[in-house]
């Protein structure tokens, strides 16, 4: 019923053998992100990075990075605000598209959805992203690091629940307590792929609808 009143939204993704999909919110930042990508780098671990366009445009380079290294690159709003999300899907159409199109010229690439700040839903955003056939992909595993950071016990709690498919929240924008943050996100990354996973991007290639979301 709720699906029929706020429009479809993609948690998980049918996915053959044991992956993950790590996304980060709220980037690029200048220098938390490049820290993450060096930790990916060094796991061999893919992620997607759900862009905030205007911050974008301030760290052109730190996004360049991210695509340049293969990880996805998703649409997290032009400007990261929760006021517009009670406007008319009219108004909530340009907002989205003008953050894509910000996105994806400075990137080059295709965004593979869009994810509201803070995981809003309203009818009308609902009835914006099906008008331009643009999935809206939240995630079915967090951690609520932006609050409290990523501790052990966090993590070693969570791996039991991971199942294939499922779709990880992070952020890559903290500025206080940082360095333990990435302290958590490489035991979350040994974690995870000593009990079987491997962690990708999300395809570009979803669709609104969840029983034909491609398999990886």
């Amino acid at each position: 019923m709720i699906e029929k009143i706020l429009g479809p939204c993609i948690r998980h993704i049918p996915s053959k053998g044991k992956v993950l999909y790590l996304t980060f919110d709220d980037g690029p930042h200048e220098q938390c992100t490049p820290k993450v990508l060096d930790l990916l780098s060094k796991h061999q671990a893919q992620a997607t990075f759900f862009v905030v366009a205007e911050a974008l445009q301030k760290h052109g380079s730190v996004g360049r990075s991210i695509v340049a290294q293969g990880h996805g690159i998703g649409n997290h709003s032009l400007d990261h605000t929760y006021h517009r999300f009670f406007l008319n899907d009219r108004f909530l159409m340009k907002w989205v598209t003008r953050a894509r199109d910000i996105i994806e010229q400075s990137l080059q690439v295709q965004t593979i959805g869009f994810r509201s700040p803070l995981g809003i839903r309203t009818p009308h955003l609902g009835i914006a992203l099906r008008k331009l056939h643009y999935p809206l992909v939240h995630w079915n595993q967090r951690f609520f690091d932006t609050q409290r950071g990523l501790p052990r016990t966090a993590i070693i709690g969570k791996i039991p629940q991971f199942r294939s498919g499922d779709i990880l929240l992070l952020h890559d924008t903290h500025d206080r307590n940082h360095e333990s943050f990435l302290e958590g996100l490489e035991f979350l990354l040994i974690q995870a792929q000593q009990a079987g996973f491997s962690f990708k991007a999300i395809p570009n290639n979803l669709v609104l609808a969840d029983d034909k979301l491609p398999a990886a």
